[in-house]
């Protein structure tokens, strides 16, 4: 029964090693092919580091102390006068017998423990937020700015700003004639609700903070007689002129489409705060 439950658990551990290699080499696909940008800002890259090092790191030091542990064992038990313990030979079988069967279900635990995450990360493609993650989570052309971020917005050449940018400097001003006559370039996604005329949609991205979970939809208002022809969540690339329009009983600038192409999903298609 006792080496049963030896090699049940030897098993065990060399199963949570694998599991440990497993989970350390996911991290650093992601980190490797940009997909761990999904889920956190990049400024966190060095998590990613860390977590590969620390599951690399536990399956050398798991072995190696089991390997320790089971030197002992066979010292101890060479040492061992047999004559003199055998009546004791019976409380001892129940002993061992129940600390294995405790230890061998604390395994099983530890194991699906570490097993669960790494089969829902390849299981799981990561799916990025789009149109109908707007529907639930809101969007808005006036949200809060930091002084900070809306003064670096505003240094920023009018052509090279992308959607955050825009959205910042004209959350952030009480003059939003400044930007009437400015050209911009933005790529986004469509989103439209029942707040846009005909004519109008909104090209938008999701902004990032620290994760996923934390992400919000920001979003420039177009106006073009085409408006309609662009399904909700088609990407597109957006050349036009900022000028005065009427949004939701407001006026703001709207970017003034003079071309309107679709274009594939960025490999990045978050922007980071």
């Amino acid at each position: 029964m006792k080496a049963r439950l030896q090699l049940k658990e030897s098993s065990l551990n060399v199963i949570k090693t694998f599991i440990l290699l497993g989970l350390g080499l996911f991290f650093f696909e992601r980190f490797a092919t940009g997909k761990l940008y999904f889920y956190i800002a990049p400024r966190f890259w060095w998590l990613s580091v860390v977590a590969v090092i620390l599951c690399f790191a536990l399956a050398a030091s798991f072995n190696l102390t089991k390997r320790d542990e089971k030197d002992e064992h066979d010292h101890g038990h060479d040492d061992h006068d047999h004559p003199h313990d055998h009546e004791h030979h019976h409380h001892k079988h129940d002993h061992d017998h129940e600390h294995g069967h405790d230890h061998s279900h604390g395994n099983v635990l530890s194991v699906l423990v570490l097993a669960i995450p790494l089969v829902l990360g390849i299981m799981v493609a990561p799916k990025t937020l789009g149109a109908n993650a707007i529907e639930n989570r809101g969007i808005s052309t006036d949200f809060a700015v930091s002084s900070d971020a809306a003064a670096k917005s505003l240094t920023i050449v009018p052509g090279e700003r992308n959607i955050l940018d825009w959205a910042r400097a004209i959350a952030s001003t009480t003059e939003p004639e400044q930007f009437y006559g400015q050209e911009a370039e933005v790529v986004g996604f469509v989103y439209r609700d029942s707040r846009f005329a005909d004519n109008q949609f909104m090209v938008a991205r999701f902004t990032i903070t620290c994760c996923v979970a934390d992400a919000l939809a920001v979003g420039v208002v177009v106006q073009s007689d085409d408006a309609a022809s662009f399904a909700m969540d088609t990407w597109v690339k957006i050349t036009g002129t900022f000028q005065a329009s009427n949004f939701d009983g407001s006026e703001l600038p709207a970017l003034v489409a003079t071309e309107i192409t679709p274009t594939d999903q960025p490999d990045q298609p978050y922007l980071y705060q």
